[in-house]
């Protein structure tokens, strides 16, 4: 297991393996987050990547996912969708720039 932290207090906890995606669980200034990486399966998709973050496993967890032709592009996508959440849903936020930080520093960018 590998861990990255940034100054920002962004660190990944764990990642895995689970079916074609690749999984990075993050801690982030006491709030989890869970950033699925996942390649395009069928050619009806809309995208070569997408990118899934959520907080929790149960079904009401806040979460977000969005295409992207890159896995940067799906992840950028993901934050910006989140922030928007943020504001009127109350999900706790996340510094998406210290996430691809992390996430660039082990190579799932």
């Amino acid at each position: 297991m590998t861990t990255e932290k940034t100054k920002d207090g962004v660190r990944i906890t764990n990642q895995f393996r689970a079916k074609r995606a690749m999984v990075y669980e993050f801690k982030c200034e006491g709030a989890k987050l869970a950033v699925h990486v996942i390649p395009r399966e069928n050619a009806d998709d809309g995208g070569e990547w997408r990118v899934e973050a959520r907080t929790g496993h149960a079904a009401e967890s806040p979460s977000v996912s969005q295409w992207g032709a890159t896995r940067a592009d799906a992840l950028r996508e993901v934050g910006l969708a989140w922030a928007a959440q943020e504001e009127t849903s109350g999900w706790p936020h996340f510094d998406w720039e210290a996430v691809t930080k992390a996430l660039t520093a082990v190579r799932a960018l």
